[in-house]
């Protein structure tokens, strides 16, 4: 079963490799635009944003395991409904495929707008706290939405050209190929949430002791 999965997936990453070479732009593209914005933003919502992340730096919490655990199935319910189901009901949807690529662009934006206004605003510091609170969990959860993306992405371009005419595509075989990458794509957030929620406080408590 594990061989056969595996085999899955490593097809799938094969023959879809360009869509996911182009999901991997778009996402890169969203995070030099979110790096760029931090440039737009007005002297008001720079100090707001600036207070707002040292109040939080100073009032940080030491996490109680229960509220590690509540974290967990927040940042997990969150991503799986947010972005890996709500990609796979686009993909669904046949036309959903330009808002997947919305998708992939916000996050990247998001991304590159968090890092680059803690480096801008806090520099070395900036450095290490962006390390410590958006590199870790997004090592897994980065791979998961271009995976997810991916799927769904090929599969809304699979059931549009069989709309069109074409008739040698497997449908049901797509779809279960789709489900499947999902499922990883899940699993793999499931263990982002737990590096966000166990791990990431811990680093940065350590890097905002090292640099205060």
């Amino acid at each position: 079963m594990a061989r056969q999965v595996s085999g899955t997936v490593r097809t799938h990453l094969r023959r879809r490799s360009g869509i996911h070479v182009f999901l991997l732009v778009v996402l890169i593209m969203g995070s030099v635009s979110g790096a760029f914005a931090v440039k737009t933003l007005s002297p008001e919502q720079n100090d707001e944003l600036t207070s707002y992340i040292h109040g939080f730096l100073q009032a940080f919490p030491v996490v109680q395991p229960g509220d590690s655990l509540t974290s967990a199935r927040l940042s997990f319910l969150n991503n799986i409904g947010k972005t890996v189901g709500l990609m796979w009901l686009l993909g669904l949807s046949v036309l959903g495929a330009p808002f997947i690529l919305g998708l992939v662009f916000l996050r990247g934006f998001v991304l590159g707008f968090t890092v680059a206004f803690m480096v801008q605003e806090m520099v070395l510091k900036g450095i290490a706290l962006a390390m410590a609170s958006v590199i870790p969990h997004n090592l897994l959860m980065v791979p998961a939405i271009i995976l997810a993306g991916g799927a769904s992405f090929s599969f809304s371009w699979a059931a549009l050209q069989t709309l069109l005419g074409r008739r040698d595509i497997n449908m049901y075989r797509h779809f279960l190929n789709t489900a499947l990458l999902i499922f990883l794509a899940c699993g793999l957030m499931g263990l982002a949430a737990l590096i966000e929620a166990y791990v990431t406080p811990v680093l940065i408590e350590a890097a905002t002791r090292y640099f205060t």
